[in-house]
């Protein structure tokens, strides 16, 4: 088994430093990052400057588990053959940031102590899907370095040229259970797909589960809100 971490790291590097510097500052008010074009999936040339440069290469099981320790300084955690990026001071507090939807743009104090994250990583039926426990939300910025992003194994993207909402990538409450996509509402929220190296990227604002693969969307047709 291998797997190939390329990432550039750069601006991320400066702002972990400068963030380690920051305990307890609470983050301010932000608005919406407006990312350019629609909310469909992109090619991964219009991804923002600020997100990360993380190349998987799979080799571990589709289905799997994985535990993981995340503090105030970040990191890169691989769950399985995909992987969830946190800058510096991305965190929010669960102990005071409150969590739901109408909170993920809310201002909340950085977490300053470490903690222990869970996922549960499922494939079926061309489906790949990865629930975190417990339910996190993250610093609202509008600067994209600051962003956490989850980075998903897509080998059949390889080579794609048109249908890239085949490798969408959409929140969904629980594992297995009714996907939105998010981009629909908050264009920052939108899918970058690499043909070369096959892997779907997104900024993502809270756990708990994201999902690709899955055609369904429940951001207009479903009953009952995840």
């Amino acid at each position: 088994m291998r797997r190939t971490s390329r990432y550039t790291a750069g601006p991320l590097i400066a702002l972990l430093a400068l963030a380690g510097c920051q305990d307890g500052v609470v983050s301010p008010v932000t608005s919406k990052f407006e990312a350019p074009g629609a909310s469909s999936p992109a090619p991964m040339s219009l991804a923002p400057a600020g997100r990360p440069n993380l190349s998987l290469s799979g080799g571990l099981p589709d289905s799997t588990s994985a535990d993981f320790v995340v503090g105030p300084n970040g990191g890169v955690f691989y769950t399985g053959n995909h992987a969830v990026v946190f800058p510096a001071q991305s965190i929010c507090d669960p102990a005071t940031s409150g969590y739901g939807p109408g909170t993920w743009d809310q201002p909340c104090a950085p977490l300053q102590t470490s903690l222990k994250v869970h996922a549960e990583v499922r494939h079926a039926n061309g489906i790949t899907s990865v629930d975190f426990t417990p339910s996190l939300r993250f610093v609202p910025s509008t600067n994209t370095s600051k962003w956490v992003w989850i980075v998903m194994y897509a080998p059949e993207a390889i080579g794609a040229s048109t249908n890239l909402s085949d490798f969408n990538i959409l929140w969904s409450s629980s594992l297995g259970g009714p996907t939105v996509d998010e981009a629909a509402t908050d264009s920052s929220l939108r899918t970058y797909v690499d043909t070369n190296q096959g892997t779907s990227l997104r900024r993502i604002k809270h756990f708990t589960g994201y999902t690709l693969g899955a055609e369904r969307d429940c951001t207009t047709d479903c009953s009952t809100p995840p």
